[in-house]
């Protein structure tokens, strides 16, 4: 008989390492991608609402020896009924054997790793100096990056927008309230847009809307943002773009350049650019990176519970 250890969120929240060790287990994660170190097919999916999907996302990370699936979906329409819009499990797998050795929840997990990805990209690509970020959008995601910009940056301004107030209301003392999404822009230096990702996205967010010097990060892929706003960037990058061509294929990302590489290829570039977009869609990588740490303190500290297979 083989055993399962499953973890819930509680259990993944207090196993989750922190801010700065966050940063660099992604960090690692997409140098690694970019070195051709990760296996990492482009992610299948099924839609069975309108806006809905559920994903299959495996990865194997060679440095670690590691393997795993995340089995996620997003769901907008789950706030009106009280229930999260993204949730999901992660297994993982030993890589000598082929078993399954754990179940963690998904959700947080993915939660923080998107905040991490993005606090990458502010740790390489924002403007010098910045010191005022804009978030559009305050589910989950919204509060999970107003958290960590404070953790980069104590300090900072956040000026925040959603259209549902209660949304911004749960940041709390972390962001302060924008009359509108263009006034939560204005002076902002870093900016987040966290809405749903849907098919025929409104994508108001031009160019003017911005200075001179600025990072955009659309995890809500082309919700917010432009084809004219990525047109006008000096550099235009994406976690995975054999992943963005594939959402492309799929009616995403209309008009929109092609990215000029992943995010690890452009850590390792040298000088800096003023107007930078960093498409981060999600990657399991990131979930595996994640998942290997969480699943090795459980085991350290006895934490979860044990299944008979």
């Amino acid at each position: 008989m083989s055993r399962l250890l499953f973890l819930s969120r509680v259990d993944v929240a207090g196993l989750l390492p922190g801010a700065a060790e966050q940063l660099d287990l992604v960090e690692h994660a997409y140098r690694a991608l970019a070195a051709g170190r990760v296996e990492l097919p482009p992610k299948p999916g099924v839609h069975p609402r309108k806006n809905s999907f559920l994903h299959a996302m495996p990865a194997y990370l060679r440095d670690e020896d590691v393997v795993t699936l995340k089995w996620v979906g997003g769901y907008p329409a789950n706030k009106a009924k009280g229930l999260p819009y993204i949730s999901g499990l992660i297994v993982v797998n030993d890589a000598e054997t082929g078993l399954p050795v754990a179940v963690l929840d998904g959700a947080e997990i993915t939660a923080a790793r998107t905040a991490a990805a993005s606090g990458v990209c502010v740790r390489r690509f924002a403007p010098e100096g910045w010191s005022r970020a804009a978030i559009l959008g305050c589910g989950e995601q919204g509060l999970f990056h107003a958290r960590l910009l404070h953790a980069l940056r104590p300090g900072v301004e956040i000026r925040a927008w959603d259209p549902h107030p209660e949304r911004i209301e749960r940041l709390g003392d972390l962001a302060s309230a924008a009359d509108g999404w263009e006034d939560a822009l204005a002076g902002a230096d870093v900016v987040v847009t966290a809405g749903p990702i849907v098919a025929d996205p409104p994508s108001p967010l031009r160019p003017e809307h911005l200075g001179e010097r600025w990072l955009a990060l659309p995890i809500d892929f082309d919700f917010y943002v432009s084809r004219e706003t990525v047109a006008a960037a000096d550099l235009f990058l994406a976690d995975d773009v054999d992943q963005f061509e594939y959402y492309r294929e799929q009616g995403h990302f209309r008009g929109w350049p092609a990215p000029e590489g992943n995010v690890g290829e452009g850590l390792g570039r040298e000088g800096s650019a003023g107007r930078v977009v960093c498409c981060n869609l999600g990657i399991g990588a990131l979930d595996a990176a994640f998942a290997n740490v969480v699943l090795g303190r459980a085991r350290a500290a006895g934490t979860g519970v044990e299944l008979e297979l």
